[in-house]
């Protein structure tokens, strides 16, 4: 039924290409997509998503007699728009239709053309957009018949401070037009589809639907975690002879591991009959190389790729042809990147999907076997949507003001207040931010209320093309490590940009105290440490473990079942674990407190994950004067002098239950030191800067959730 609705053209298309129907996903999308619903659209990867999508927007817009764009379609990266435009365009092309890819590496004239001779249907990115809507003076006339914004891979911009930005992007751009535009979020896994549903849709009054189909096709699935006594010889080793003549992507945890396993690679061609061609894939590689990797492993040639080592740089989308292998070296922090990761792989009709995890550390196998394990339900994690971003607030007022060339706070409130992301942000709030842009000279107000740009925001994000204003993300991803004139290494940028002066890390096997954080020129400034103290590390979000897969860890912890695709020495390294764990008498839809014998330390078994573990910790942390660790198994709290009993801290657990999420809030932000954690978070006042930091670190409704539900008990 649905094949006869489609465009001629297109249903002449599917026939030449031999299909025998479309997919449950297409036939289902069909419908509410060309009646113009909002929608969500879940499917594995390689389900036919992309064609659901386009081809009943195809068939609707090619009857329109209208100029300008039609279809926004918006991608993460430039290089997944350079593989869509590969389907795009000829797709277009066969309804007599036009479509443009437009991003940073595209020519300044064929972009001026689009603005004079608009295209159907614009790919681009929401870095583009916000370029569009700042520079390009009649924006709203290409825009004015726009009719559907899609949102490729969007569980990775609800996950992201780019999704953020990309929902008050839309309300900026869909204000101006004449009619409401259809929004569509596209996703290959997601655990929270109804908060996504939000996120896309703002706090609009438009029905929204969640289409969802899961694989028609039961997959084979050849999966194996195996471990190691090290990184040495014998992981490297086994991870070579799975490479040879097959094709495959080796995903590493870092930047500086994936070069290093290219090289021992390069170093183990030296011996081999059947050398392995590989290259690396990360952010810090150039988007020459990067595209030059992509493109050769896609050919079937005797110098095409074998494999390319990438960070999780190739997990969106991007599709680089028919995979034998997924390979995954040390841990994963997510069940969503394995399923995304691991659908690249069987897709050819009779080849399994192949997963290899290779790790040598045992709490890496544990977060490995977890999200393998969630992977084989296919199930994902909940994704936390932040509902007040200030410093992003604090950006699209200083893009709103150039976009107008000056506003009020009452043409600016309005259109802003429409995002999800800011849906928890007051008026009064935003006029406080306002107030405090002002105060330092992010904003001047001029003759009846109106809001310009003021010399601070001049200097830091209108300089050098308005480059830095435009990416929500600092581009470098490394800071230099400098001792006076020597550049002895380099930091990642995320444990950089969140810690406070003084602190002492490690580098090379030395100890460091940080003297000076230079955000601007990214650079730490250094001298040798010589008190002996040890350096404390603690993260702030980037690698969280998420509630999901914290309890999946909990369930196998206290299992005792064989886990089939685990090897056998990985299982003894597991069993042993569980045997140590067994004594913590956790259990799901529990919380276990457990006492040394002194009374000095005190251990609360909750497996729910980083961010609520946190959150537990600071309310416990306001109460009790204790040092404390967590992490997404326990909170760990030890008493220098007065020892709390196990009865008060269960006490206290209890109140925890009873306090509200205001009470919580108020308490947790009393703890918080104001730091730098974004290059928009010095427009913020104090108390604001404190509302983000602690939405960013915490998940408080999971916490509420929790403690409301569960069971306390001593060991």
């Amino acid at each position: 039924m649905e094949f006869k609705k489609l465009h001629p053209r297109i249903q002449d298309y599917i026939k030449n290409k031999g299909w025998k129907d479309l997919t449950e996903i297409q036939k289902r999308a069909f419908d509410p997509i060309f009646h113009g619903k909002n929608c969500v659209i879940e499917a594995p990867t390689s389900g036919g998503k992309t064609e659901a999508v386009l081809f009943p927007l195809l068939t609707r817009i090619s009857s329109s007699s209208k100029s300008g764009f039609k279809i926004l379609y918006i991608a993460p990266l430039k290089a997944l728009l350079n593989d869509l435009s590969l389907r795009v365009l000829p797709y277009a092309q066969m309804c007599y239709l036009e479509a443009f890819k437009w991003h940073g590496d595209v020519s300044q004239s064929d972009k001026l053309q689009q603005m004079t001779f608009p295209a159907d249907i614009l790919l681009t990115t929401p870095e583009s957009i916000e370029a569009i809507l700042l520079r390009r003076a009649n924006w709203q006339e290409v825009f004015k018949s726009l009719e559907t914004i899609v949102i490729d891979e969007a569980h990775y911009f609800a996950l992201t401070e780019r999704g953020i930005h990309l929902s008050s992007l839309l309300e900026r751009l869909e204000t101006a037009l004449p009619l409401p535009v259809q929004r569509i979020a596209i996703t290959a896994t997601i655990g929270n589809p109804q908060g996504l549903l939000k996120w896309l849709v703002g706090n609009r009054m438009h029905e929204g639907e969640y289409l969802c189909v899961k694989s028609g096709i039961e997959k084979e699935r050849d999966f194996k975690v195996q471990f190691f006594k090290d990184e040495g010889a014998d992981l490297q080793s086994t991870l070579y002879n799975l490479l040879i003549r097959k094709k495959s992507i080796v995903f590493e945890r870092s930047r500086s591991s994936s070069e290093e396993t290219a090289t021992r690679i390069n170093e183990l061609n030296l011996n081999s009959r059947f050398p392995v061609k590989v290259k690396t894939h990360h952010s810090s590689v150039s988007k020459h190389l990067r595209e030059e990797a992509e493109n050769s492993i896609k050919n079937a040639t005797e110098m095409s790729l074998n494999a390319i080592i990438s960070t999780s740089t190739l997990e969106l989308g991007i599709d680089i042809g028919e995979l034998d292998q997924v390979i995954q070296i040390g841990s994963l922090t997510s069940a969503g990147s394995f399923l995304q990761r691991v659908g690249r792989t069987g897709r050819r009709t009779g080849r399994p999907q192949f997963f290899r995890g290779l790790c040598s550390d045992p709490e890496e196998l544990l977060l490995l076997v977890g999200c393998v394990s969630l992977g084989l339900k296919r199930q994902s994690e909940n994704i936390n949507i932040s509902t007040s971003a200030f410093h992003i607030l604090a950006h699209q007022i200083i893009c709103f003001c150039l976009q107008e060339r000056g506003a009020t706070p009452e043409q600016i409130w309005p259109v802003l207040s429409k995002a999800f992301c800011f849906s928890s942000i007051t008026r009064a709030q935003f006029d406080k931010l306002v107030d405090a842009m002002i105060s330092t000279n992010y904003l001047r107000s001029e003759a009846f209320g109106v809001l310009l740009i003021g010399i601070e925001a001049e200097q830091k994000f209108l300089k050098a093309n308005w480059k830095r204003l435009f990416a929500i993300f600092d581009s470098g991803p490394m800071y230099n490590v400098v001792d006076g004139k020597k550049v002895i290494g380099t930091l990642d940028a995320s444990f950089a940009m969140t810690q406070t002066l003084p602190f002492v890390f490690v580098l090379g096997g030395q100890e460091w105290n940080a003297i000076k954080l230079d955000h601007d020129a990214q650079q730490v400034l250094v001298k040798k440490n010589v008190t002996g103290l040890p350096p404390k590390w603690r993260s702030w979000g980037n690698f969280d473990v998420p509630y999901e897969l914290a309890i999946e860890i909990g369930n196998i912890l206290i299992g005792k079942e064989s886990i089939n695709f685990l090897d056998p020495y990985g299982f003894s390294v597991l069993d042993s674990q569980r045997n140590r764990f067994y004594l913590t008498e956790w259990k799901e839809g529990y919380w276990t407190v457990d006492g040394s014998e002194d009374g000095s330390t005190i251990t609360i078994w909750t497996f729910a994950g980083d961010k609520i573990n946190r959150c537990i910790s600071m309310f416990l942390a306001y109460h009790i004067n204790a040092d404390q660790e967590y992490n997404y198994q326990r909170i760990y709290i030890k008493f220098q002098e007065v020892s709390y009993s196990i009865k008060s801290i269960m006490e206290l657990l209890e109140q925890l239950k009873l306090t509200s999420s205001e009470q919580i809030s108020i308490l947790l932000e009393s703890q918080i030191e104001v730091k730098w954690f974004s290059k928009f978070s010095e427009c913020l006042p104090d108390n604001l800067a404190k509302k983000t930091i602690l939405e960013k670190s915490i998940d408080l409704s999971g916490t509420i959730r929790e403690a409301q539900n569960i069971i306390i008990v001593t060991v």
